[in-house]
């Protein structure tokens, strides 16, 4: 599971952030919004926030800290595969800076039951340093690599395999993504553990070049489990579904498009060239009918789009994070407070998953006093700009305040800032 996720000169944040999944001594006795995990060598499990949601005006940062958190995912996964020349495309550095300097990008999180800290710098064409170490309760922490442009140190250097990638590897690579693929025992499941806290590529949000409920639509047709999660949730949702099916056809070009869009080396989907369509049926007093899916409403299609990550973040093994922008998208404020409240209340703390990290702007999740709110102070982040262009990110929880206050309305009154700064729209 995810600690927190840190960065510096990345975008439109020069300074660092720190989004911490930590959660905070400010609801003593709820467990709400709260995983347990353990942890090795501690007898008390590590309390996390199951979800933190991110507000803030238009422009604030809020979509550059998820893209950041995917970007260092997709750098642990490709590097291992770039050519010797290729540039590293993440490089979006802080625009104002006069200087190039380097982008730093890091996580902290639980694996196998040992706390792993990860972080790496880089510019547009190689990586300056990366870091591997595990973190413990008490002493020192174990340094797995330290590099330093093309120089490695630590524990790790000590494996013959590992010692044969460090004497020699590409300035475009993270050792990290080398070892997954070169010296898996020593690795083991550090690189992919990494990637799923960081936003998995199966969950698609946009449709680019196919029909947005692929993903739905073949776990519908494969696993009946979902399905039938699924079309509870379409009944719950109150908007009109009575049944669904998915329909298998043979569609090459649909199919590879699919596979290549989820990034996925999958030689069955790839050869048999399977597509899948999901069919909604809806029912009036007497009767039935199916409407084509490019039909549906636009908020069914976000229901059915966001499905396979609501399900999986409650049934999937091992945890994933998913970082969602604009999750409030096509969706009624009561839907989407029931969707939040379900997995941040209403899931046994040992039962949860995954954790979810969003962006939105809908903030009916914060209108209750504090402590029956949907969301905890500690799980609503902030950002805002300074009057130098940058961005920072904080906590509600650093605003010390009693526990029967309305967050809502301290927010939209301005308490904790992060509101756009509006001018006249009059002509």
């Amino acid at each position: 599971m995810l600690i927190e996720f840190y960065g510096q000169n990345y975008g439109c944040f020069r300074d660092e952030f720190r989004l911490s999944m930590l959660a905070a001594d400010i609801d003593p006795g709820s467990d709400r919004g709260i995983v347990e995990v353990a942890v090795k060598g501690d007898d008390d499990p590590l309390r996390l926030l199951r979800a933190v949601a991110i507000y803030g005006p238009n422009a604030s940062g809020k979509s550059t800290l998820l893209r950041a958190a995917r970007e260092l995912g997709i750098l642990i996964t490709e590097t291992a595969s770039l050519e010797s020349d290729s540039p590293l495309e993440p490089y979006r550095p802080f625009g104002l800076n006069t200087q190039q300097a380097p982008v730093r990008l890091g996580a902290c999180a639980v694996i196998d039951g040992g706390v792993y800290d990860y972080e790496v710098q880089f510019l547009g064409s190689h990586f300056t340093s990366e870091r591997l170490m595990i973190l413990h309760i008490d002493g020192e922490p174990t340094v797995l690599l330290d590099r330093q442009a093309q120089s490695v140190t630590g524990q790790w250097t000590g494996d013959p395999q590992f010692a044969l990638i460090a004497a020699d590897f590409r300035p475009n690579a993270l050792l990290l993504s080398l070892a997954d693929r070169l010296a898996p025992a020593l690795a083991k499941n550090i690189a992919v553990s990494f990637r799923r806290l960081l936003g998995p590529s199966e969950y698609p949000f946009t449709g680019i070049g196919l029909d947005r409920n692929d993903n739905a639509a073949r776990r519908v047709y494969s696993d009946s489990a979902f399905a039938d999660w699924l079309i509870s949730r379409l009944k719950s949702a109150d908007i009109g579904v009575d049944s669904l099916r998915s329909e298998e056809s043979e569609d090459r070009e649909a199919s590879w498009i699919a596979a290549r869009f989820l990034w996925l080396d999958n030689a069955d989907m790839l050869g048999k060239g399977k597509a899948y369509r999901l069919k909604l049926t809806h029912g009036i007093t007497d009767r039935s009918f199916t409407v084509p899916y490019q039909l549906e409403s636009r908020g069914t299609k976000r229901l059915v789009e966001l499905s396979p990550l609501l399900y999986d973040l409650v049934h999937a093994a091992p945890p994933i994070v998913a970082f969602v922008d604009e999750l409030h998208e096509s969706l009624h404020p009561k839907l989407l407070e029931e969707i939040i409240r379900d997995f941040n209340c209403g899931t046994h703390m040992k039962a949860a998953c995954g954790q979810l990290i969003f962006a939105t702007h809908e903030t009916s999740l914060l209108d209750a006093e504090a402590k029956n709110a949907v969301l905890r102070r500690d799980q609503i982040y902030l950002t805002e700009k300074d009057a130098s262009g940058a961005a920072r990110l904080y906590s509600v929880a650093e605003f010390r305040e009693r526990n029967n206050l309305n967050i809502r309305r301290r927010y939209l009154q301005g308490r904790y800032g992060a509101l756009p700064s509006l001018g006249d729209f009059s002509d």
